[in-house]
């Protein structure tokens, strides 16, 4: 019989089990975070995937206008013959912003798109600088003209903003998005500045008329409201001329009552 002694170290055995125990939780917290973190990687990649690739080609395009005056959006999405199903992939500005700018009553247009899904159209409308009259069709109709002799919209009715008839123009055709002749373009940037400045100018006359005259350039004809006196001026036409016009009227006004015609042409004053 063997006289030996059997010893164990209670507190050696504990001692290894808690660090096993330390160590199998570090493990799986380590285990824990790289499956959460490669799930949040999935979800990023699944993100950027729907982002860059499902809503610019599946996606309908959202599209935003400003600007728009006389035109709705509506009639621009009809225009530019815009469905429900049109993607931001599909959408083609360049042939957009051509298809505008080709519309007469359309000034200036900018297009941006923006990623992934939305189109912002910025519209400026032509605005009539002043009106005048066209036979189309066997019929008088009005005309509106904007500040660079462009004429942009024919039969359309009267523009919102009250501006000047201005007659005496000839047409052999005339259509949306003709010129006048060049030689009127001041005359148009003229009324356009007093419109800007002081458009109350502008409601003294209830016709101004272009004649031309014998150097191949032109003078006005001015009719002043609730007046049968003619005024002859010069092609100048601005706030000046105006109240020197409305000085004169009041003068003669005064010293006689039959006048037809009052010529305010080459600086000097004259009636008949």
């Amino acid at each position: 019989m063997s006289n030996g002694i059997a010893f164990s170290d209670p507190y050696y055995t504990v001692g290894n089990q808690k660090k096993v125990q330390k160590t199998e939780k570090k493990l799986d917290k380590i285990s824990l975070m790289k499956i959460l973190s490669l799930i949040l990687i999935l979800l990023i990649i699944i993100e950027i995937f729907v982002y860059t690739i499902l809503m610019p080609c599946l996606a309908p395009v959202k599209i935003t206008y400003s600007g728009l005056e006389t035109f709705t959006a509506q009639q621009i999405s009809n225009y530019l013959e815009i469905t429900p199903k049109l993607t931001w992939i599909q959408f083609d500005s360049a042939k957009a912003a051509s298809k505008l700018a080709a519309n007469a009553v359309i000034e200036n247009v900018v297009i941006e798109k923006q990623f992934p899904d939305k189109v912002f159209i910025n519209v400026v409308e032509r605005k009539a600088t002043s009106i005048t009259l066209a036979n189309v069709n066997g019929k008088t109709v009005p005309v509106q003209i904007d500040k660079n002799g462009v004429i942009f919209a024919v039969d359309r009715g009267m523009p919102v903003n009250s501006v000047p008839l201005v007659t005496g123009f000839t047409f052999d055709t005339i259509a949306e998005g003709m010129r006048l002749n060049g030689k009127f373009r001041p005359l148009m940037e003229q009324i356009s500045e007093i419109q800007s400045t002081n458009p109350a100018y502008l409601s003294v006359l209830s016709e101004i008329k272009v004649v031309p005259n014998d150097y191949g350039s032109y003078e006005l004809e001015l009719f002043p409201v609730h007046s049968r006196v003619k005024v002859l001026a010069d092609r100048t036409l601005n706030i000046e001329s105006l109240q020197y016009m409305m000085v004169a009227l009041d003068v003669i006004h005064s010293l006689k009552s039959d006048v037809s015609v009052i010529n305010l042409r080459h600086g000097s004053i004259s009636y008949k």
